[in-house]
């Protein structure tokens, strides 16, 4: 396949990954924008690419150099403030702070208060950060080099040791999940392995659209304090 009949193939696997990160479109943006990002990115993947190696390493490095792109985009286009990615860092550090003491599911009162800040800026934090430019699924756990996504993918052309240490990884990430609670888990599954949208997922459990962003932002910072713990503490 050429690359213009390589570029159509993956069209609707870009178009699918762009509507799983970037929730929010930012202002004067539209999905097609993000589109043609992503596109750009499997260019520089198809570039890049050792041809000796197998198609199924080809989607891989693909997936992750179309996420790559994307995120990257969103980062310059982040119109959060300084002060507001600060206060979302305390609420991060507030999570972890529980979680060492014992605690996995403190309420939002607790963890804004905590984070020194009342319940309705904790709330408007995390709608703000919807697209979770920071803690997103698809990124980078804190120091682990492994992207989450990506963890049980192509195990048949991967060495025993990339197996096990990815192996523990998902352990941990499993371990991580049973953290969360039931809405939690609920949203995170709905959104990331049924493929609903957020006014699917709002309707299901009886939310606004902008409820269930704050929980799936909410839910992604406690797995990401989780994370972090567990590989501070290895």
């Amino acid at each position: 396949m050429n690359k213009e009949e390589i570029i159509e193939a993956y069209y609707p696997k870009i178009r699918h990954i762009v509507r799983k990160l970037v929730v929010r479109i930012p202002e004067g943006y539209d999905e097609d924008d993000f589109v043609q990002v992503g596109v750009i990115g499997l260019l520089k993947a198809l570039d890049n690419w050792d041809e000796t190696k197998s198609i199924s390493e080809f989607k891989s490095y693909a997936n992750t150099k179309i996420r790559g792109a994307i995120l990257d985009k969103l980062r310059s286009v982040d119109t959060v403030s300084r002060y507001s990615r600060d206060k979302l860092k305390k609420i991060h550090s507030a999570y972890k702070d529980f979680m060492e003491e014992g605690n996995f599911n403190p309420s939002d009162e607790d963890v804004a208060k905590r984070a020194g800040m009342n319940l309705e800026e904790f709330n408007n934090l995390l709608l703000k950060q919807s697209n979770a430019t920071m803690m997103s699924i698809d990124e980078t756990v804190a120091d682990s080099g492994a992207i989450l996504i990506e963890t049980i993918e192509n195990k048949s052309t991967k060495s025993p040791l990339d197996i096990l240490e990815e192996s523990e990884l998902q352990d941990s990430i499993e371990e991580a999940l049973k953290t969360l609670s039931e809405t939690e888990l609920t949203v995170l599954s709905l959104y990331y392995y049924e493929d609903f949208n957020m006014k699917e997922i709002a309707s299901v459990i009886g939310k606004t659209e902008s409820r269930v962003s704050q929980i799936k932002t909410k839910a992604l910072l406690k797995l990401r304090a989780y994370m972090q713990r567990r590989i501070e503490g290895e």
